[in-house]
């Protein structure tokens, strides 16, 4: 079986190939704070973390987190996870923005049944590539078990509340190009008004903040823009 941690106690080491330079070593640990990177993940030099689980204990997260700022681009992001005899590399592409500054990598769903077995599966370094040439700055690096992203699916009814502070990253993946409306309503069932959006093939994350909407609670229904069809239903019925 594999053994999900709590982060007490296991030091990780952060060592960049972009100058020969190591980050000061950290803590990780449940309640700690992101760890600080800021190395710029260039299209010529990438960015190598080497993650060394020193004592005897072993974590492997649910996700890896990490924060990058300074301009847009596409970078690959490329998990190694070792169990000291089998060898994985888990990759993700990413789309860097400027209205987006946190992003995650899942991590023990997509890992090998046969590493997770052995119960001594670990992240043994994550590799930042940049796709292009606009310069990204990887700010910091962090290790958990929470997803900070939320993917809703068509025709799927969520509620999005502009009142809290820290908002989830809400993206719909899509196999094709569509247009769809992104419709609100009020929390009482009531439509409010829609927003149409184009979507592209893959993820595409809705940033409610950019929306000029009001800080309070919506009830969301996003749907296809299917020619001559009706307009959205002026009321939902909405079960809490």
């Amino acid at each position: 079986m594999a053994h999900v941690l709590l982060f007490i106690n296991v030091p990780v080491q952060a060592q960049s190939s972009i100058n020969n330079s190591s980050n000061t070593l950290c803590l990780i640990r449940k309640d700690n704070d992101a760890q600080k990177v800021d190395l710029y993940i260039t299209q010529t030099k990438p960015v190598t973390i080497t993650c060394n689980n020193q004592e005897h204990t072993t974590v492997l997260p649910k996700y890896v987190k990490f924060t990058c700022i300074e301009g847009s681009s596409w970078i690959t992001v490329q998990v190694n996870i070792t169990d000291g005899t089998h060898n994985q590399t888990i990759t993700k592409d990413v789309e860097i923005t400027e209205k987006n500054t946190k992003y995650e990598v899942s991590v023990l769903s997509v890992v090998n049944y046969e590493i997770l077995q052995s119960g001594k599966a670990q992240i043994k370094s994550i590799v930042f590539k940049n796709n292009k040439s606009t310069d990204i700055l990887l700010k910091d690096l962090d290790f958990t078990n929470a997803s900070m992203n939320y993917e809703i699916k068509l025709n799927q009814i969520f509620t999005v509340d502009l009142n809290e502070e820290s908002q989830k990253n809400y993206f719909v993946n899509v196999k094709s190009t569509k247009d769809v409306n992104i419709n609100l309503y009020k929390t009482n069932g009531q439509f409010d008004h829609s927003i149409s959006k184009n979507l592209a093939t893959g993820e595409n994350y809705i940033h409610f903040n950019d929306m000029q909407l009001n800080a309070e609670k919506y009830i969301v229904v996003i749907s296809d823009i299917i020619p001559n069809k009706k307009a959205p239903n002026d009321k939902i019925t909405v079960m809490y």
